[in-house]
C-alpha cells in the first residue's frame, strides 16, 4: 500500500477521508489509483485540490497535478460503511463505488454490531481490490477477461439454520460477518490451530479460489500449475475432512505456506497467493515510505527456481532480489512486534518448493 500526501503537506492514508491537519476532503480514485485532495464546490461535488500534491510514491515528493481539475462525488457509503472511494461527478449520488458495487450482500444492519462489521469487511475488501487493481487484475485496466465476476456476499448465522461458511463458488465469496469481531476471530483461529487469521487474510484466500478459476483452470498453465501444487482433481471434500480430522502430514512445512496448505492443491494454490499478495502489498508499503532494514538479507539462490541446466534469467534474479528484501523486513517486523510483546506479524517460513510456486504466481500475473 502506497502512502499519499495531502496539499498541505502532511500524510493522508487510504482509509482517510479527511486530512485530520488541514481538514480537507480526501478520497480514492480509483481510474487513477490515486488518492485525491478536494474542495467542496457545490452540494455534494467536490473538485480537485488546484496545488502541487504528492506522487503515488514516497512520502515527500511532489508533482503537479493535471491542468483541468477533475470532479467527484463520494461512493453512497461514505456514511454507511466509511468508503471513502471516489466516483465522477456526474454520476447519481445513489451510486456506489466499483468496491461496493461487488457486494451483492450486506448484513441485516438493524441487528446490533452489524454496521462496525459490515464497516470492517468493507475496509479490508478495498484493500484486496487495491492490490489486485494495481496488478491489473480487477476494475479499471483489468487484463484478465473472465465471464463470471468476483461479487461478495457477508452472510451472519441465523437461527435454526446451517452455520454460514466462509469460502468460495463460481466468482461469489461468502464471508460469516462474525468473522469481523476479534474475539471470534481468535477463539477460531486458536480452535484450528492457526498461526495468523484476519480479515484480509480471508479475502485474499477466498479470492485465490477465484483467480484459480481465471488464470490457470483450462489454461496452458494448468500442467505446470500440477507439477507444483497437485491434481486438483483429488476428491476436495475427502481431502479437507481427512484434514479436519487427522491435522496435516508429516513434514508438511518442507512443501507448504502453511497446515491448510498442505489438505488439498486448490487449498496450496489459494493459500500461497495470499502470501504473494501480502508480500507484494508489504513490499509497496516499504518501497512507498522509503523504509529499508540493516538486518543481513539472506540471500536466495537463484538456480532454486531454475528447471535443470537452466541458468538464472532476469526474472528469477529479479523475484529472487525481492524475496530477500521481504525476508529481511519481515524479519525486522517481526522482531519490532515482540518488542510490544506482540505475536510475530508474519509467523511462516518459506522453503524451497514455497519459493518456486510464489514465483510461478507471480509469472502468471504478470503474464496476464
Amino acid at each position: 500500500m502506497r502512502t499519499y500526501l495531502c496539499v498541505c503537506g502532511q500524510p493522508v492514508f487510504f482509509n482517510n477521508s479527511v486530512c485530520i491537519p488541514c481538514g480537507r476532503a480526501v478520497g480514492f480514485d480509483p481510474d487513477s489509483r490515486e488518492m485525491r485532495t478536494l474542495d467542496l464546490t457545490e452540494e455534494g461535488v467536490h473538485q480537485q485540490a488546484l496545488a502541487e500534491v504528492a506522487t503515488k510514491r514516497g512520502f515527500f515528493r511532489r508533482a503537479p497535478r493535471p491542468v483541468i481539475p477533475q470532479r467527484y462525488r463520494f461512493c453512497a457509503n461514505l456514511n454507511a460503511c466509511a468508503c471513502n472511494w471516489l466516483i465522477p461527478a456526474d454520476a447519481d449520488p445513489a451510486t456506489l463505488c466499483p468496491s461496493c458495487a461487488t457486494t451483492r450482500v450486506i448484513p441485516d444492519l438493524s441487528q446490533p454490531g452489524n454496521p462496525e462489521r459490515w464497516t470492517k469487511l468493507e475496509s479490508a475488501k478495498r484493500r484486496l481490490l487495491f492490490t489486485l487493481l494495481d496488478h491489473g487484475l480487477w476494475g479499471p485496466g483489468n487484463r484478465v477477461k473472465s465471464s463470471v465476476p468476483m461479487v461478495f456476499d457477508f452472510l451472519q448465522n441465523l437461527p435454526g439454520q446451517a452455520p454460514v461458511m466462509t469460502g468460495h463458488d463460481m466468482g461469489v465469496i461468502t464471508l460469516n460477518v462474525q468473522e469481523a469481531d476479534d474475539d471470534v476471530r481468535e477463539k477460531t483461529r486458536l480452535e484450528m490451530r492457526e498461526p495468523y487469521r484476519s480479515l484480509l487474510g480471508h479475502f485474499r484466500h477466498e479470492s485465490g479460489h477465484h483467480y484459480w478459476d481465471v488464470l490457470i483452470d483450462g489454461s496452458p498453465w494448468l500442467a505446470e500449475y500440477r507439477s507444483l501444487f497437485g491434481d486438483e482433481t483429488a476428491d476436495y471434500s475427502l481431502a479437507l475432512q481427512r484434514n479436519y480430522s487427522e491435522g496435516p502430514p508429516p513434514g508438511w512445512d518442507q512443501n507448504h505456506i502453511s497446515a491448510y496448505a498442505s489438505s488439498h492443491p486448490w487449498e496450496d494454490w489459494a493459500e500461497t497467493w495470499a502470501h504473494w499478495l501480502h508480500m507484494s502489498d508489504t513490499l509497496e508499503t516499504a518501497d512507498s515510505a522509503e523504509c529499508h532494514s540493516n538486518i543481513v538479507q539472506p540471500k536466495i539462490d537463484p538456480t532454486l527456481l531454475c528447471a535443470e541446466g537452466q541458468e538464472p534469467t532476469p526474472e528469477i534474479k529479479a523475484f529472487c532480489e525481492r524475496v530477500s528484501h521481504w525476508v529481511a523486513l519481515t524479519t525486522l517486523v517481526n522482531e519490532l512486534t515482540r518488542s510490544m510483546g506482540q505475536p510475530d506479524a508474519y509467523p511462516f517460513v518459506c522453503s524451497g518448493p514455497v519459493l518456486k510456486k510464489l514465483f510461478f504466481i507471480d509469472r502468471v500475473v504478470n503474464a496476464g
